[in-house]
Order: C-alpha cells, then sequence, then structure tokens
C-alpha cells in the first residue's frame, strides 16, 4: 500500500483515476464505462495469502501480491484477476531471495510509473527489518532487487509494511509501521527516481487508541494511503495480528499529517465466523468503486495452530466522509 496504482482522486460523479505518476495518466475517467463486480463468496481466494495489496493495470486487469507462503514456487507471490473476484496464482516478485535478506519477506507493495513496475518489500536483515525496493518492466516479474531504502534510525529498530503514494503533485511518500520499541506509523518522503528516501522519516501516530491493544500484543501496522476528495485517508491495522486483528483509519489534509485517527475505528472487525480481518490495502474496482482486499483467518486463529490467512474482498462504504467495511461471507 499506488501509474502508480494508489487510488487518490475522487470526483463527486465518479472516481476520476488512481494515483498519478510522472508522465502517467488516469486509468479511468469521468466517462468510462463501469462493470460489475461479479457475485462472490469470500474468501476469494482460499490459499495462504496475507497482507494482500492489489494493483490495478487496468480496468480489466488487476495483481494481487502477497507476504511470502509456503505454497509458491518463489517470493511475495502474484496472483491475476479480470475482475477482483476470480483470482490465478501468475508467479512471484522473486525466484530467489534477494542477498541482503535473510528472512521475514513480508508485505509487498507494487506501484506502477511510466513502463516500470516498483515493487516495496520488507526483509529482514541481521535483527533489523528493513524496506527495500527491486522493479521490473512487467507486473508479473521477476523482479530486480534495487535499494534498501531504509532499516532504522536513532529512534527506530527496524521497519515494516511498505505503502507508496504519489501524489498530485509527483510527490512520493512511503508509509511504514516502525518498532521503536512500541509501533508507530511514519511516512518517509521518497526522492523522484522511486529508489531512495528523499527526507527523514516523520512518526505519524502510534497505539492511541483502546481496539489496538491486544490481550498478547498491541500494534499499529500494515498502513495504506489513499486520497478521496481532498482528505488523506491513511487505513491500518492493529490490536493481534494472531488473535483479534481489526483495521481503522485516520485522516489528514497533507500526506505529511498530522493524521487524527477515526473516532469510530475499528471500521473493519472480525465476526463469530471470520477471524482477525487485517492487512488490507484499497482499490477501485471495474465498477469505479473503492474496495478493501484485505486477509483474515481460516480454520484456527494462528500457524501454530493450523489456521491459514486467505484473501476477502469487500467495498468500503461511504457514510459522508466516514468509511467502513461490513465483512461479508456470501
Amino acid at each position: 500500500m499506488l501509474l502508480p496504482t494508489r487510488l487518490q482522486l475522487l470526483s463527486s460523479l465518479v472516481v476520476l483515476g488512481l494515483l498519478i505518476a510522472p508522465s502517467a495518466t488516469a486509468l479511468v475517467h469521468a466517462g468510462a464505462k463501469a462493470a460489475r463486480v461479479p457475485r462472490y463468496s469470500n474468501p476469494v481466494f482460499a490459499k495462504d495469502f496475507p497482507d494482500p495489496m492489489v494493483l490495478r493495470d487496468s480496468q480489466t486487469s488487476y495483481y494481487a501480491y502477497g507476504t511470502t507462503t509456503s505454497w509458491e514456487l518463489g517470493y511475495f507471490p502474484i496472483l491475476h484477476s479480470s475482475d477482483l473476484v476470480h483470482w490465478k496464482y501468475v508467479g512471484d516478485i522473486f525466484k530467489v531471495p534477494p542477498s541482503w535478506a535473510s528472512n521475514d519477506l513480508w508485505a509487498p507493495d507494487v506501484i506502477r510509473s511510466g513502463k516500470t513496475y516498483y515493487a516495496y518489500y520488507t526483509g529482514l536483515a541481521g535483527s533489523t527489518h528493513c524496506i527495500a525496493v527491486a522493479t521490473s518492466p512487467k507486473p508479473t516479474g521477476p523482479f530486480r532487487p534495487r535499494d534498501v531504502i531504509g532499516c532504522s534510525d536513532r529512534n527506530g529498530k527496524g521497519y515494516i509494511d511498505p505503502a507508496v503514494l504519489v501524489d498530485r503533485n509527483h510527490r512520493a511518500y512511503l508509509y511504514v509501521s516502525v518498532d521503536n520499541p512500541t509501533h508507530d506509523i511514519s511516512v518517509i518522503p521518497l526522492k523522484s527516481d522511486l529508489l531512495h528516501a528523499g527526507g527523514a522519516r516523520k512518526v505519524l501516530f502510534g497505539i492511541d487508541q483502546p481496539w489496538e491493544h491486544g490481550a498478547n500484543f498491541s500494534t499499529v501496522e500494515g498502513p495504506y494511503a489513499i486520497k478521496h476528495g481532498s482528505t488523506y485517508y491513511l487505513f491500518f491495522s492493529g490490536n493481534d495480528w494472531n488473535g483479534n486483528y481489526s483495521m481503522g483509519y485516520a485522516t489528514a489534509a497533507s500526506p505529511l499529517g498530522p493524521f487524527t485517527p477515526y473516532s469510530g475505528n475499528p471500521i473493519l472487525q472480525g465476526t463469530d465466523t471470520v477471524k482477525g480481518p487485517g492487512g488490507g490495502s484499497v482499490v477501485q474496482g471495474p465498477d469505479n468503486k473503492l474496495w478493501m482486499v484485505y486477509h483474515a483467518w481460516q480454520g484456527p486463529e494462528g500457524y501454530s495452530q493450523g489456521g491459514v490467512r486467505v484473501m476477502y474482498l469487500d467495498p468500503i462504504i461511504w457514510h459522508g466522509a466516514a468509511a467502513s467495511v461490513t465483512v461479508t461471507t456470501k
């Protein structure tokens, strides 16, 4: 969590387009004909696919990228769909792991700028989590490792869960979760090459609301930013990823904040049958509406208990300026 395809522009009638990168044009224009999203039953992809991020490459072509799992052939699985509902495994970001990372290949975020696709991802270097970037001329990869953007600073213990927003002024912002030692969500400006940090990390907010605290683990993580109207919405996950995971958002008038957590958080939370929804991203569907793609546990909560995190899809419902997501299974 952003052509990049990170959603940003909404007109009063329809979504005008996705995040505009330098020399790119909006995918969907005011006169574009909307299609229906087919009837679906969750999960829309039933294999382990944590932290799903979906790139809209055209109105009939979507690519989903997820955390590395045991069933794929390489590292960071890639799925393809023409309608957001029916998904097929088509490749991996990496055939072999990048040389700098020893483990923890988590939570990729892929954007498109011109003819190049940029994959931002988490990896473990020694005992520190870092964010790095890789590039490819195709959304299916394989991607070529480029640069490590950042690992830590004097106030941090490592970065995870990258998401890039390219704003209307062509400025790019990398949102991350930081352990320092309690989690916060921060933003790092990027240079115009989209490969290097262009400024210092700025803390946006920490664990500020009761719902973000779990019995065994507390966090704010998995940021994903969009611009809706004139407001920036920063969606994120909180609580225990291995238990009562949920999602909320914060808003700001600038991509650098200050961000104010929504008083109605969480906007997405578990039910009796759907456990631990989170790790979500936002995508514009064939119907030109905004959808939340996220994971939830299938089976017991926790890998140690035999569960897996599968991919769900549900529309974002707008109540004026307020957003909500309701978990559905049919």
